[in-house]
């Protein structure tokens, strides 16, 4: 090994591309995508050549090449990606999930989810996966469309759930209140919450929020560095009076809205 080669463990190298561990684990494991050397302990360490690979990588998914695909691209550089990439940007797995909804295999959903999750960014399953799932999903007509869309619900906020467990495990930029207006088991704000539990934060999910007027009495900066409110929806003036009342006394990190709030509520976002 060239002493002079700088090498980064499998956490740098993480955040350096914004690909988590357990993706860049999944990549190597099941499609030889990426070879990093080891230690005598067996930890991964990685090269520049590895962490230019991973960063095509994500270029590629995002270009909608599926991920079975990208190998051939690493081994042949003089293909045309044009010729690899798929017609569709939709993931696989989404054919794959409405497949085992249609059938209520609860199991087999799972299993679907957890590999998209596995094998891609969270920007591209959001984009590939979810929203196309979303999409076709409403589409459908009476019974089936309320059975397969409470299903789906039910196991992407799951695991988004768990996704936060894992990420807090790790925090290091202090404890962040996350306050959803958004029916409860939205997906949008599970999302919402697991990237800002990957960007640090220790996240407290409240979710399905309506009447925050009493939320001042009971949070303060000694107990959460950063408050963050979210919905999909517009607000009422009296709830938004209570953020503004919330963000005039909280002397923590600092209060953001997200999602449709900072548009159609530019003031709040201001606060």
């Amino acid at each position: 090994m060239d002493s002079e080669e700088k090498l980064y463990a499998i956490r740098e190298v993480s955040e350096i591309t914004g690909v988590k561990p357990v993706t860049l684990r999944a990549w190597q494991r099941r499609y030889h995508l990426i070879e990093p050397k080891r230690t005598q302990k067996g930890h991964r360490l990685f090269d520049e050549q590895d962490i230019q690979t991973i960063q095509n990588i994500r270029q590629w998914l995002a270009k909608g090449i599926s991920i079975g695909k990208v190998a051939q691209l690493i081994k042949n550089t003089t293909e045309d990606v044009s010729l690899v990439a798929d017609s569709a940007t939709n993931l696989d797995e989404c054919e794959q999930l409405l497949d085992a909804l249609s059938q209520l295999n609860r199991g087999r959903a799972e299993e679907v989810i957890a590999s998209a999750f596995r094998m891609y960014p969270l920007a591209i399953v959001e984009a590939q996966f979810i929203i196309p799932v979303v999409n076709i999903l409403e589409t459908m007509k009476g019974s089936q469309k309320s059975v397969r869309k409470s299903l789906f619900q039910s196991l992407i906020t799951t695991h988004l759930s768990w996704m936060v467990t894992v990420e807090n495990k790790a925090s290091s930029l202090g404890k962040c209140l996350c306050v959803s207006f958004d029916p409860a088991g939205s997906v949008w704000a599970w999302l919402h919450t697991v990237k800002l539990a990957e960007k640090g934060y220790y996240l407290v999910m409240l979710d399905g929020v309506e009447d925050v007027s009493g939320l001042s009495g009971h949070v303060s900066h000694h107990q959460f560095n950063k408050v963050d409110f979210y919905s999909n929806k517009s607000l009422t003036i009296k709830q938004q009076r209570a953020i503004h009342e919330f963000s005039e006394s909280f002397t923590g990190e600092g209060v953001s809205c997200s999602g449709m709030l900072t548009q159609l509520h530019q003031e709040l976002g201001d606060s």
